[in-house]
């Protein structure tokens, strides 16, 4: 069996690729980057791995990334993607090259939320929901063999990348107020473990059903700060203050807080499955352990 991977030099595409690699003999990988250094990286990284060149913007570059391979994983970037333009090109690939068992797309929607439930700015960032709201109905209408991997919540990595920086340096935990909410969390191991069972398993289990991923537990971020201040040994303060993440996101800060506008509000209704540890026979990594497990960044 061989898979595609389109973009894995991101998060959860390199996460998948490494599950994949480590823990499933029999898949075969491509693994596709738009940048000569992103292919370079993949080379160094995935020694077996076929590494090739593909764009959403390049049709003829998804149909020959696409050729020749069984089954293929959508993860989009945010902020950059244009899904109006890139998932048809995508849609028209896959046909042309044949003999897709299945797609697999990885989205972040709350059950029973539509491109309508989004005002046009919110729409206009290309984050999350906003992105995954004009993917979903054309690849649902495409006779595609999807499957879909539903993130509703934030994913763990966001800790290190928003907030260790603070919390190392001055044990204080700084968000914007306005962006804060009870949100359920998810470890980006876990959604890869996901995302490589489906991935390796026989098309039929899984093709034409959405997994809808969440964790168990919700958490303020003064809950966070209340955590880390349990695991770390020492009081980290939450601060309503939105420097840290003005640095770490640049000028993309004014996007991420329109963005924040929607999904304060949307995610507060998703509700707690059982999918992870349905599929995976254990449960998810919680919080908790997460900031155990990496708290060297926060140290």
């Amino acid at each position: 069996m061989k898979v595609l991977i389109i973009g894995a030099t991101g998060n959860l595409g390199g996460l998948t690729a490494s599950v994949l690699t480590n823990r499933y003999p029999g898949v075969a990988l491509r693994l596709t980057s738009t940048r000569q250094d992103g292919r370079a990286s993949l080379r160094k990284a995935f020694l077996n791995a076929e590494i090739v060149a593909a764009d959403y913007s390049d049709e003829a570059s998804l149909t020959a990334a696409i050729k020749g391979t069984d089954k293929v994983l959508v993860v989009t970037p945010d902020f950059v993607t244009d899904e109006a333009s890139a998932m048809p090109k995508f849609i028209r690939a896959v046909k042309a090259a044949g003999d897709v068992s299945q797609v697999v797309r990885f989205i972040a929607i709350p059950p029973g939320f539509t491109v309508r439930d989004l005002t046009p700015a919110q729409l206009a960032t290309r984050t999350g929901a906003a992105l995954h709201v004009v993917a979903k109905p054309l690849l649902d209408a495409s006779g595609l063999p999807m499957t879909y991997v539903n993130t509703a919540c934030w994913i763990m990595f966001n800790l290190p990348w928003f907030l260790a920086e603070d919390v190392k340096a001055s044990r204080r935990l700084l968000m914007p107020a306005a962006a804060d909410a009870a949100r359920q969390w998810v470890a980006e191991s876990d959604i890869a473990d996901v995302l490589a069972k489906i991935l390796a398993e026989d098309a039929t289990r899984h093709v034409g059903k959405e997994y809808l991923l969440t964790g168990s537990q919700r958490y303020t971020f003064a809950q966070i700060a209340s955590l880390l201040s349990e695991v770390l040994g020492e009081k980290v303060t939450y601060v309503d203050d939105d420097s840290g993440v003005r640095r770490a996101m640049g000028d993309r800060f004014p996007t991420l807080m329109t963005y924040f506008s929607h999904e304060t509000q949307a995610y507060a209704g998703v509700p707690a499955t059982r999918t992870i540890e349905d599929l995976l026979g254990r449960p998810p990594l919680s919080l908790r352990q997460y900031i155990e497990q990496n708290r060297s960044y926060f140290e």
